[in-house]
């Protein structure tokens, strides 16, 4: 806002507005970014449909406070985009694991020319695990950050982090995880995970969003449309129901049986 004055535009609390709005300028030639709550997408769903989707604009939609927010309160946990974006034909859906990534999907998003989504938590990154790889981003293409026989691990945006983790318990009890940054929900990189689900008949997926019709979903009906046979799977996601106020430690440990 500071630095390009004549590029910014503050709307207020009018998503459907931002929306059709940036329908507009796209159509005119422009790449207009328009940074909103994961919760407060909901209200604008008509025009991401209507006036983005159906007309395959480049609207960059990024979805702030992705996931479970904590103390924000209920009616601010962003646990359904990914599941009402999915749907949506046209719509490019990324999720970065970092800042850096996060940095390389919105310069990706630009270089694509079409309708994108990326999704991001509220927050800093977890300082905890340290990204050395950054392979470049191209369309609907998995990153391998780790192989190994015994399980897959596939996570998304900020639960890649977890995904390292639970390789490294999987790792002291002697078993050889690999794991896999989707970073996109949509195209999914079919071929990289079936690959890997093939290999290791087991596979764990993270996500911070609902277990319907989120990564875990997509990964599911892979295996079902390639018939892969005897997988066992397991699906880390927030529960199919509004989730109460509370910090996100206490979430996560309330949520425990489904978030690990």
């Amino acid at each position: 806002q500071k630095e390009f004055p004549n590029r910014f535009f503050d709307i207020g609390i009018a998503e459907q507005h931002a929306l059709g709005m940036a329908a507009g300028m796209a159509k005119e030639g422009m790449i207009p970014f328009v940074p909103i709550y994961s919760s407060f997408y909901q209200r604008a769903y008509d025009q991401v449909i209507h006036d983005i989707a159906i007309q395959n604009l480049p609207v960059i939609m990024c979805v702030d406070r992705a996931g479970v927010v904590g103390a924000d309160g209920e009616t601010h946990q962003g646990t359904l985009d990914m599941a009402f974006f999915r749907l949506v034909p046209n719509l490019t859906i990324m999720a970065p694991k970092d800042f850096k990534e996060l940095e390389d999907m919105m310069e990706f998003a630009i270089e694509l020319n079409k309708p994108v989504v990326i999704r991001y938590p509220r927050g800093g990154e977890d300082e905890s695990v340290k990204f050395e790889k950054h392979e470049k981003i191209k369309l609907g293409k998995a990153e391998m950050l780790r192989e190994g026989k015994d399980i897959s691990i596939i996570a998304i945006g900020k639960r890649v982090s977890s995904a390292i983790k639970l390789a490294q318990n999987y790792k002291e009890k002697g078993i050889d995880a690999e794991v896999i940054n989707a970073r996109f929900l949509k195209p999914l990189d079919a071929q990289t995970i079936k690959e890997s689900i093939q290999k290791t008949k087991k596979v764990v997926t993270l996500e911070d969003g609902t277990k319907i019709n989120g990564l875990g979903t997509a990964i599911e009906e892979l295996i079902v449309e390639e018939n892969l046979q005897n997988i066992k799977m397991e699906k880390q996601a927030w529960p199919d129901e509004f989730i109460k106020h509370g910090t996100v430690e206490e979430l996560e440990k309330e949520y425990s049986q489904n978030i690990k």
